[in-house]
């Protein structure tokens, strides 16, 4: 439409005039005109069950000029990805930064918590799904609280028939 190839990014500038006539480095603002190819392909390989793939896609997305908007939730991704290959100590490094780009995404604490209960850092894992609770109460972050919570002793029926 505009000549622009699928990934252009348009930089448009806001300007907020005060008396002075000036405009301030905070009135700028970047506008991102489409997809990034490689956030499309990471999560098409995502949805196919290709972690090895998916994670290739996403780590060059993460390299790029994609913006926090775009980068929080990739990192996200690649934590969520990394901790189900295993690969914990590249999980928990992932999730560190989307939660240092974006304090109040959620998700980034609950992939965070999973990596910590995998290592059996329970108290670790709980602080995290509390702050993702804190920020957002959904069936997710509850869920992922309620994980940690310990099985009670009498949770099984009693039978009815019981032989003395």
């Amino acid at each position: 439409m505009f000549g622009f190839s699928k990934n252009a990014v348009l930089a448009a500038t806001v300007a907020v005039m005060s008396f002075g006539g000036g405009a301030s480095a905070q009135s700028v603002k970047t506008i991102y005109v489409g997809q990034d190819v490689n956030i499309e392909r990471g999560m098409s390989a995502l949805r196919s069950g290709d972690l090895d793939g998916a994670l290739k896609h996403l780590r060059r997305a993460a390299r790029g000029d994609i913006g926090a908007e775009r980068l929080v939730p990739v990192l996200s991704n690649i934590c969520a990805i990394e901790y189900a290959r295993g690969e914990l100590d590249a999980a928990e490094e992932a999730c560190d930064r989307a939660i240092n780009e974006d304090r109040s995404f959620w998700r980034a604490y609950v992939n965070r918590g999973n990596v910590h209960k995998a290592r059996g850092d329970y108290a670790a894992a709980k602080a995290d799904y509390e702050h993702a609770a804190g920020i957002d109460r959904n069936d997710l972050s509850v869920q992922a609280l309620a994980s940690l919570e310990p099985m009670p002793t009498n949770w099984w029926p009693k039978p009815s028939n019981v032989y003395q």
